[in-house]
C-alpha cells in the first residue's frame, strides 16, 4: 500500500502543518535498555536540538490541539518508533506549540513505514486539530 504524501503549508500559518525531519532515532527498547540515565538524556538532549532548530524556523504558533503523523523508515519494529514521537512532542512542548502533551491537547496518533523515504529517515507532521 502507498502512503499519502505529507502536506506542505506555509510555516507562518497558524493552523498549517509543521514537518520536522529526522534520521535515525534509538529505538523504544534500546533507550530504555541504556545502561545509565545520562545516557538517554544525552540522547534526548541531542535530538530536542535538531527538532528545536527545525521548530526555529516557524513563526511561533500554540495549537489548541496537535494530530501527529509519522512516517519514517527504519530498521526496527514500528512500535519502537514511538521515541521519535516522544523527543517531537517534548520539543513542541518546549518551544510553547502546545500546552501540555497530555490527552487534553495530544489528541491523535498516526505512525506508518514508508519504504519510499531514505533508509533511517522520518518525518513528524504536527497539525492543529480542535
Amino acid at each position: 500500500m502507498k502512503s499519502q504524501p505529507l502536506t506542505v503549508t506555509l510555516p507562518s500559518v497558524v493552523g498549517g502543518i509543521i514537518l520536522i525531519h529526522l534520521n535515525k532515532v534509538p529505538s523504544l527498547n534500546q533507550f530504555y535498555s541504556s545502561k545509565h540515565w545520562a545516557i538517554r538524556k544525552k540522547h534526548k538532549d541531542t535530538i530536542a536540538a535538531q527538532v528545536l532548530e527545525q521548530l526555529e524556523k516557524y513563526d511561533l504558533v500554540t495549537y489548541k490541539g496537535v494530530e501527529v503523523y509519522l512516517q519514517c523508515n527504519y530498521r526496527m519494529d514500528l512500535d519502537n518508533c514511538i521515541m521519535a514521537v516522544k523527543f517531537v512532542m517534548d520539543s513542541f512542548k518546549k518551544w510553547g506549540g502546545i500546552q501540555d502533551d497530555s490527552p487534553k491537547y495530544f489528541k491523535k496518533l498516526r505512525m506508518e513505514v514508508n519504504q519510499e523515504m531514505p533508509k533511517d529517515s522520518c518525518v513528524i507532521e504536527l497539525r492543529e486539530i480542535l
